[in-house]
């Protein structure tokens, strides 16, 4: 894995998903994916978006989409260590980087979720990332607020 980006540095790029040929929803299948269980993946995430179509009456492609842009931080910190100590460093995000780190959030915000089934958990941290809610749009929230009082002037 390269350290360091350069013109060399190739960015694989994902192909649609088979049924709403959307590149996020291949995304978030990736990161659903557990033990190679590809199938049991997109079982989960269609069922997702069943169940976001049946509750909402959207379209649940644009549904996730604003969940995932919704939880998108724009900076990141890091930790720095300089002559002993440590400090956080606030760093700009790239947009794929930022939406790679917001689907992993709502993955994991879904999965310390109390109730029964990964779709209905999944479901409902995606409606709740969607409308400005839920646990990944609260992480996100907390970042910024770190990275804008690590801030040097």
């Amino acid at each position: 894995m390269p350290r360091k980006k350069s013109s060399k540095t190739l960015q694989r790029e994902l192909k649609p998903d088979p049924i709403f040929q959307s590149i996020t929803i291949q995304a978030l299948v990736n990161q659903v994916l557990k033990d190679g269980k590809k199938a049991l993946a997109y079982r989960i995430v269609y069922g997702v978006m069943d169940e976001i179509e049946n509750q909402t009456q959207q379209n649940p492609v644009q549904v996730v989409e604003q969940a995932i842009q919704n939880a998108t931080p724009s900076t990141l910190v890091k930790s720095k260590r300089v002559r002993g100590s440590t400090f956080q460093t606030p760093n700009t995000l790239d947009p794929r980087r930022g939406r790679s780190i917001a689907i992993r959030w709502i993955l994991q915000s879904a999965r310390s979720r109390a109730g029964k089934g990964m779709v209905s958990k999944l479901s409902q941290e995606l409606l709740d990332a969607s409308q400005q809610l839920g646990g990944a749009v609260k992480r996100r929230d907390e970042m910024h607020r770190m990275a804008e009082a690590n801030r040097r002037s």
